[in-house]
């Protein structure tokens, strides 16, 4: 029996992972369909507000979710075909789009001119005050950088479970 067998922790990782990602994202929508929809100022600034106050909340269980994928991602791509240097690659995009919206989303509060608030927990003081020349393209990449975040987890996920159930398909024939 190979280790990825032992390993389906590496599938609940990567499943987890890409819920949370895409539930992250659809709050993220509301702030879109509230401005589409033309909804009150009240209702579109509660909607970012909800959005960045989750935002920070989880960032660190979307970190921990990153370091255990990285952990699983031994096993689940133990073997060297297509297939898992594909999931491989799927993996690193995944990391490094996640983490530029962790940094990137206080800096774009930040540049708006707005403090970070946290629900009502507490307030981080914007360091910059307003910096149109920042926030605009920053917040336009961070916006295509959320687009990108739900499709590349439910791909990793996917090709965890492949090469999971290929690994068990192979380590049964053997």
């Amino acid at each position: 029996m190979t280790s990825s067998n032992k390993n389906p922790a590496s599938l609940l990782a990567a499943a987890s992972g890409a819920a949370l990602t895409i539930w992250l994202y659809l709050n993220g929508e509301a702030i879109g369909a509230a401005i589409a929809g033309e909804a009150g100022r009240e209702a579109i600034i509660a909607a970012i507000w909800s959005h960045v106050g989750w935002g920070v909340v989880t960032a660190p269980l979307i970190m921990g979710y990153l370091v255990l994928r990285w952990r699983a991602a031994r096993a689940a791509y133990a073997q060297r075909g297509a297939l898992e240097r594909f999931g491989k690659f799927v993996l690193w995009a995944l990391a490094a789009v996640i983490i530029f919206l962790i940094v990137t989303g206080p800096i774009v509060v930040w540049t708006y001119g707005s403090d970070l608030k946290v629900f009502d927990l507490f307030v981080i003081p914007t360091p910059t005050g307003k910096v149109p020349v920042i926030h605009d393209p920053l917040e336009l990449a961070h916006v295509w950088a959320a687009k990108a975040a739900p499709w590349l987890a439910g791909l990793d996920a996917a090709l965890c479970g492949a090469a999971l159930l290929r690994a068990r398909r192979e380590a049964a024939a053997d």
